[in-house]
């Protein structure tokens, strides 16, 4: 509630409009009653020791409420301020005062913007707003540093944020500059190449004019640029008054740029640009995007059957069913904060997470939705109070089994057939269920807080192996020829890594109960799935301490060499859910977190 009253802030807020913001389409009957103690303990932690009808800050007016707050109060305005002034000064060719507003600026961010507030359907246009103002500050910084002959410091973190934006042109030919007043000449060619490649193979799109030309300044060695590895002072004092012509060509062609994103390459096929909310298409026999589709706010895990791709919207508190042969939705129906998915024999089975209160069904339970009848049951996992976020749930491809855990209780449950079998002492982080491993069907369970992959027979009700497997093992998928397993690189033990090194994914020998494989992955894995005869990974690197994510991508794996040996790049900044069906691969795209 104060973050809905901050961003309008010194504007009424009608009651009506925070219950709907706070609660959505199915508030509580005591909504309003709830509302009022809200706002009685907001007052009474921003003014303390003010009485009853002695508010300045909090204030009722009809038709709800108004915070007063004056403008550096905020953070975010007092980080739109900054920008400004120091935009204003680069404009006026004050470098020197551009680098210190901008840079005082950035010193404002801890993580993401509004980070938890990430599913909150009123907060998300004011995130992407503010994550993009701050790469475009980010972006004013360096060109007053690249101004001030700061060239050979900003080699290092320019390579990085071309690494995690390569699509985004002024970074690449701030990188560029820098390389060559550094006296490298060939790596900014490279450089130029390097992007080529990227935009022409991912977008079928050549680089704009702006970065065309510099490249041409490169080959003739253009006085505007300063001569390479020049002394600082001389050059600086060229690059002040020049370089605005060259970079700054990019920022004019900004929005010719992004219509040609939009739009693809003229005489050639559109190109698919992914957007946040929606689920991509994979054709595994091109390792190619071939569709993006927009669904419901915040997709996450998905599951198929026969007829469908279903796809759990996270932030709406829905579900949408997609149409495989065409690519489109179906339909869009109220379910839950379903964070893992399961569809069997006409019922979708949806372990639930969010906030008590905040969502249809409460977290730490299962919700089975018959999708014949519309009607749904709620089951609890966890305790009577408020339960853990981390519930999982699987099926076996056959239908014949339905199993979900929950970290909180500690527990393993059968839910289909209703024997109500339950393995006691494993806070699973994933589930997997497999037939036909000879005369037992198994389940497999992820154990992140002891390091274990447990074996579960699901006949006898009991756990009958542990795999020590460090690194935080969550997410797996199994088949009867192998387990794969998900493993972020965080604790250790002699099979992880240690903390610190690069994420993993852990293969076992369901034959040996052992591992095989230990195969190191280049981006954080979030979720795996199999199928069209590979492993696929949900991936996107972690940029800093900060939580902020950027170059999600498809990773593929060959189960016959264990090797990587496709990277579907989505060039967005997060990626959750996967399945394999109908012939090709689908995932979930949300927003950055």
């Amino acid at each position: 509630m104060l973050a809905l009253l901050l961003l309008h802030a010194n504007e009424v807020v009608s009651t009506d409009r925070l219950i709907d913001d706070l609660w959505g389409d199915s508030p509580p009957e005591s909504a309003a009653n709830m509302l009022q103690g809200y706002v009685s303990h907001l007052r009474k932690t921003l003014e303390p020791g003010s009485h009853r009808g002695e508010d300045e800050v909090l204030v009722s007016r009809p038709p709800g409420y108004v915070l007063k707050i004056q403008p550096d109060q905020v953070d975010a305005e007092r980080f739109e301020r900054l920008t400004g002034e120091g935009r204003q000064a680069l404009n006026d060719g004050d470098a020197a005062a551009a680098a210190d507003r901008l840079r005082a600026a950035l010193a404002l961010w801890r993580g993401g913007a509004l980070d938890d507030l990430a599913y909150e359907e009123f907060a998300r246009a004011d995130i992407d707003r503010l994550d993009e103002l701050r790469l475009q500050t980010l972006e004013d910084r360096i060109d007053a540093d690249l101004a001030l002959g700061r060239h050979d410091r900003l080699v290092g973190e320019l390579r990085e944020l071309v690494d995690r934006h390569p699509l985004r042109e002024r970074l690449r030919a701030q990188l560029m500059a820098a390389f060559y007043r550094c006296g490298r000449q060939a790596e900014a060619l490279e450089v130029y190449r390097d992007g080529r490649r990227t935009l022409r193979d991912q977008l079928g799109i050549e680089p704009g004019p702006a970065l065309r030309e510099l490249e041409r300044a490169i080959l003739r060695q253009d006085p505007a640029l300063g001569a390479p590895a020049s002394p600082p002072v001389p050059i600086a004092a060229r690059i002040r008054r020049r370089w605005p012509l060259l970079v700054g060509a990019v920022v004019l062609v900004a929005s010719a740029f992004a219509a040609v994103l939009a739009f693809g390459h003229s005489g050639s096929a559109k190109a698919v640009v992914v957007k946040p909310h929606s689920v991509v298409v994979i054709d595994p026999s091109k390792n190619a995007l071939v569709q993006d589709i927009p669904v419901g706010g915040y997709p996450g895990p998905l599951a198929t059957d026969d007829d469908f791709v279903y796809v759990s919207n996270i932030g709406d508190a829905t579900f949408s069913r997609i149409l495989p042969d065409k690519r489109k939705v179906y339909d869009t129906g109220s379910l839950s904060r379903a964070i893992d998915l399961a569809v069997v024999n006409k019922h979708l089975w949806a372990a639930d997470g969010g906030v008590a209160g905040h969502t249809p069904a409460p977290p730490g339970t299962v919700m089975d939705y018959d999708l014949l009848s519309a009607q749904s049951r709620t089951i609890r996992l966890g305790p009577s109070i408020e339960g853990d976020e981390e519930t999982t749930i699987a099926a076996d491809r056959g239908g014949a089994e339905v199993w979900a855990g929950n970290k909180d209780s500690e527990t393993v449950t059968q839910l289909e057939p209703s024997t109500r079998a339950k393995i006691h002492g494993v806070a699973p982080g994933g589930l997997a269920v497999v037939a036909g491993q000879g005369l037992r069907e198994t389940v497999w369970a992820s154990d992140p807080t002891r390091n274990r992959v447990v074996r579960i027979d699901a006949i006898a009700g009991r756990i009958v192996r542990q795999i020590p497997i460090g690194g935080f093992p969550s997410r797996l998928a199994a088949d009867a020829g192998a387990v794969w397993v998900i493993a972020r690189g965080f604790g250790g033990s002699e099979w992880a890594p240690t903390r610190g090194t690069k994420p993993v994914l852990w293969r076992i020998d369901p034959a040996a109960n052992g591992g095989v494989a230990r195969i190191r992955l280049p981006l954080t894995p979030i979720r795996v799935a199999l199928g069209a005869g590979s492993v696929w990974v949900t991936a996107e690197r972690v940029l800093s301490s900060d939580g902020s994510t950027v170059d999600a991508a498809v990773l593929r794996i060959d189960p016959a060499t264990n090797r990587i040996v496709g990277r579907i790049a989505l060039h967005t900044s997060a990626v959750d859910g996967i399945v394999v069906s109908h012939g090709l691969v689908w995932a979930a795209v949300p927003p950055s977190q």
